[in-house]
């Protein structure tokens, strides 16, 4: 194994003209996932500062962030042909 993570066939194999608008799409999405992150960064030093310590619903808002970036960012990569919420359900 090479710890690179290899395409599977699997129910949500898609057709490719399907698959290039979904990826437009989502790197549209990426695009704006990147200004929230930004955002919720600058919110949480801010938070920080103020009170010296972080906020957890920001930290908890952050987490769930984070793991939809990384199933938008592994659908546009190829690691994986399932695509990320709202086409499947919001991870965990």
């Amino acid at each position: 194994m090479n710890g690179v993570p290899q395409t599977v066939d699997s129910p949500h194999t898609q057709a490719l003209p399907v698959r290039i608008l979904c990826m437009v799409l989502f790197a549209f999405v990426f695009s704006i996932l990147s200004c929230i992150l930004s955002v919720s960064a600058i919110a949480q030093l801010v938070v920080r500062v103020a009170s010296s310590r972080p906020s957890p619903e920001l930290s908890r808002f952050g987490s769930g962030l984070a793991r939809y970036t990384a199933q938008v960012i592994e659908y546009l990569t190829f690691a994986t042909d399932r695509p990320p919420f709202p086409l499947s359900p919001f991870p965990d």
